[in-house]
Parts: C-alpha cells; sequence; structure tokens
C-alpha cells in the first residue's frame, strides 16, 4: 500500500536506507511515545502515512545537517588553498585567450607593484616591458600552436617604482622593471576551442645580474688570457735568443780555455812540476764541465718546447728498449729489471721515452755501488689516479729534501759520490707537466727510492 502511494520515489542504496530509516524510526518512536493518545483510535493506513512523512521529515533534517557539515568543510577547504594560493613565492595568473587577467594571487599583485583589483580585468601585455612585447607575443604563439607548456625569460614593468608611479611612504625605489621567468601551462574551455593560460612567474634579476657579471669576467679573462700569451710568447722568444747566444758565444771561450790549457801540458810538459799539471787538469775539467751543462741547459729549453703529439704507446716496450741499452752500455753490472706488462697511455712517445731514460739512468747511477741491483718499472694507483713509476734499491736520499728533487742543478749527493749535473730530473717534471700530469718521489736514505708520475689523457 505503502508503494501504491509513493510511485515515483526512488530508491538508495539498500545499506544507506535502511540505517537511515533504521535511526529515523528510532527518533520517531521515542518522539511519539509521550504524544500519541492512547484513547483516541486512529485508522491504520493513516497512521502508516503519518509514520512516512515524519521518517522523510527526520532523513531531511539529517541530510541538512550533513550538507552543513560538508558546506563548512569546503569553505574551510578553500580558505586553505586562497592562502596558500596567496602566500606562495611565485606570481600566479590566470589569462583569457586575450591576454586578459582574470585572477591573480598577491604575490604577482606585489611583483608588479600594483593593487590585486588594479590588476584583474587588466591586459597582461600592459605589465610587459616594452622591448619584450616580442619576446612574450612569440611565447603565445608558441603556446597555442603546440598546446603544450611554454617558459621564457622577460622583462616586466614594476610599476610602483616608475616615474609618477605609486609607492609606498617610506619604501625603498624599486627599479622601473626587473627579469622574470615566465611558465604558462594552456587551459581548454568546455567547448575545447576557448584557450586561457595558467601563469607564473618569478623575479629573476639576481640570477640574470649574476649572469651577465659572469660574462663580463670571462669576457675579460679571456681579454687577459691573450695578453698574457703574447707576453709569454715574447719572453719564450728572448729565452730562445739567449740560449743560442749562450751556446755560441760562452762555447768559444770555454773552447779557448781547455785548448790552450792543454798545449801547455804538452808544450811545457818537461817544465811542469806534478802540482802544475793537476792545476791544468782541474782547469780542463772545469772547462769541459761548464760545456757539458751549456749543452744541458740547452737540451733541457728545447726539450721543454717541442710540440706534443699524443698517440696510444706501450709504455712497458718503451721501457724495455731503454732498459736494454743501459744494460748493454754497463755489461760489467748486474742489474735485476722488472717490467710490468701491458702498460699504456695517451702520450707523446717521444717524450715518455725522455722520462724513462732519465730515471733509469738514475736507477742505474745510484745503485752503481752496489754488487747486485734490482730496478722496476712499474703502475700503481695514487689517490684513484693511474700511476707510473721507477724503482731502485740503491743510496736513496733523505727525504726532507725532496721538494728541492726536481729542480734544476739541484743534487742530493756530491759529484764525488755520484756523477751527474743535476738536470735529469728537472727534465723529467718538465716532460709530464707537458702532459698534464704530476712527478713525485719516495726514498729512504741506503733503502732506495721510487720515482712517480702520471699522465693523464688529453680532455
Amino acid at each position: 500500500m505503502a508503494g501504491a502511494r509513493h510511485p515515483g520515489k526512488k530508491k538508495a542504496a539498500p545499506s544507506a536506507v535502511d540505517e537511515l530509516r533504521r535511526e529515523a524510526e528510532e527518533r520517531l518512536d521515542r518522539l511519539s511515545a509521550d504524544a500519541v493518545d492512547a484513547a483516541s483510535p486512529v485508522p491504520e493506513d493513516i497512521a502508516a502515512v503519518v509514520h512516512d512523512l515524519r521518517v522523510h521529515q527526520i532523513e531531511l533534517e539529517m541530510q541538512n545537517q550533513e550538507l552543513r557539515r560538508a558546506q563548512l568543510e569546503l569553505q574551510a577547504s578553500r580558505e586553505k588553498y586562497f592562502e596558500l594560493f596567496d602566500l606562495a613565492p611565485v606570481g600566479y595568473l590566470t589569462l583569457s585567450d586575450e591576454s586578459i587577467v582574470r585572477d591573480a594571487n598577491l604575490t604577482a599583485a606585489r611583483l608588479l607593484g600594483v593593487e590585486r583589483q588594479q590588476l584583474v580585468e587588466k591586459p597582461f601585455t600592459a605589465f610587459i616591458f616594452a622591448p619584450d612585447q616580442d619576446v612574450y607575443y612569440r611565447h603565445q604563439r608558441k603556446l597555442e600552436q603546440t598546446g603544450e607548456p611554454q617558459a621564457c625569460e622577460l622583462r616586466l614593468r614594476r610599476v610602483g617604482g616608475e616615474a609618477g608611479g605609486e609607492a609606498e611612504v617610506g619604501a625603498e625605489a624599486a627599479p622601473g622593471h626587473f627579469w622574470a621567468h615566465l611558465e604558462s601551462r594552456p587551459q581548454r574551455a568546455t567547448d575545447n576551442e576557448t584557450l586561457s593560460s595558467w601563469v607564473t612567474f618569478t623575479d629573476v634579476d639576481a640570477q640574470v645580474a649574476a649572469a651577465d657579471e659572469i660574462r663580463r669576467l670571462n669576457a675579460e679573462l679571456e681579454k687577459r688570457v691573450v695578453t698574457r700569451t703574447a707576453e709569454l710568447v715574447a719572453v719564450t722568444k728572448e729565452l730562445e735568443a739567449f740560449a743560442y747566444s749562450a751556446s755560441h758565444d760562452l762555447r768559444a771561450p770555454l773552447r779557448a780555455i781547455d785548448g790552450f790549457s792543454a798545449m801547455v801540458m804538452e808544450d811545457a810538459a818537461d817544465a811542469l812540476g806534478p802540482e802544475d799539471v793537476r792545476h791544468l787538469e782541474r782547469v780542463r775539467a772545469a772547462a769541459q764541465r761548464m760545456g757539458c751543462l751549456i749543452d744541458d741547459l740547452l737540451g733541457l729549453s728545447r726539450v721543454a718546447r717541442r710540440d706534443l703529439y699524443r698517440e696510444r704507446i706501450d709504455v712497458s716496450a718503451l721501457a724495455r728498449e731503454v732498459a736494454d741499452e743501459l744494460l748493454a752500455e754497463h755489461e760489467a753490472r748486474v742489474v735485476e729489471v722488472v717490467i710490468a706488462p701491458d702498460m699504456a697511455a695517451d702520450a707523446d712517445p717521444r717524450l715518455v721515452r725522455v722520462i724513462l731514460h732519465n730515471l733509469l739512468d738514475n736507477a742505474w747511477k745510484f745503485t752503481a755501488k752496489h754488487e747486485a741491483a734490482r730496478v722496476e718499472v712499474g703502475v700503481t694507483d695514487a689517490d684513484g689516479e693511474r700511476a707510473l713509476f721507477v724503482r731502485d734499491d740503491g743510496a736513496g736520499f733523505d727525504p726532507d729534501y725532496a721538494e728541492h728533487l726536481f729542480g734544476a742543478f739541484q743534487r742530493m749527493h756530491t759529484a764525488e759520490e755520484f756523477e751527474g749535473d743535476g738536470i735529469g730530473l728537472a727534465m723529467v717534471q718538465r716532460l709530464v707537466n707537458r702532459h698534464g700530469g704530476t712527478a713525485w718521489a719516495e726514498s729512504q736514505v741506503e733503502q732506495g727510492a721510487t720515482f712517480f708520475f702520471t699522465l693523464p689523457s688529453e680532455k
């Protein structure tokens, strides 16, 4: 019967309806317990209708309570959203298809130096610095053509900083415009034709100024490099001229000293005593040593100026060639040579050969007082970098003086102990430096020495 009286009623999900009806009936029972007069009989059908009406009334009241609670929650969410929207660290704008500002947050208004109501319904192009209008038009055209997010950098007008613009009393004067990073995202309307956009922008004045300063410093640095390079070329030419002069002008008097001393020793041999002969021999030896020093200096200068041609080289094979030459030159020596296999590097083979020759020759020299010697050429890891080394078990040196080891004419031993002129290690360091590497040594007196060097690949 009830179903006949409500033919148009739409049923909700059974579980929700049953629960709602149960709560409503419980409330109705409590309300009608005192209100219904037991002595006044009510027809059964009328009582059922009244009962249903009261249930529906209570259902509506409960639904209204739920609706009011949902409205309060929605209002709180909206307030929270707008608080986040307004206080965001970037400017937010909603633009129409004609770039009219439909909405803006407080940050956008602050960056542009206006009140929010002065920004809304205004064309966004009015706030773009005139020389950058074309940048924005190209940005918008690309946004419309691709329908994908776009970004650009342009200058925006800061109204409060312009001549005649309004600014807060006591506030520092703002510049008339600032660099901004602009990002736009397309928003299609329901008709799928009208295109609006969601725009964010940030003040990047400081970043742009820093980039300009870096470019200025780089240009200045390049200019200085060109100037210093020209100065270095001039100094190098002067050194070459001096070396040429030294090689010719100094050799003549040295040859004369050596030659005339030999003539005196030969022509006046009967008149000279043993002490006189020793003095003349020392003069000749000094002249000859001076000639050798000049040759070494010129050789050091030439090697340092040679062009560098890198290629993949077999360091093990080069070390073996040099070692074989030294073994043949010093046949009477007993030297065990150990060379690690498959050592390779990207370097100039001629210069690397000079490096190995100087280091191995040193090893031969400083093991000369040992009946049997051991020389090793190998590779190791030095703080994550691949380093080659030459190790011997010879005289070694005091590690406190290691910093002077690679200087020209710097010697750890006297000429009476070990012959040499102190040029070899200076040449090693210069050639290693030419390859962009480093050279160093480790040693203890009478415990041998190890010379390390790196040959990094060209970057």
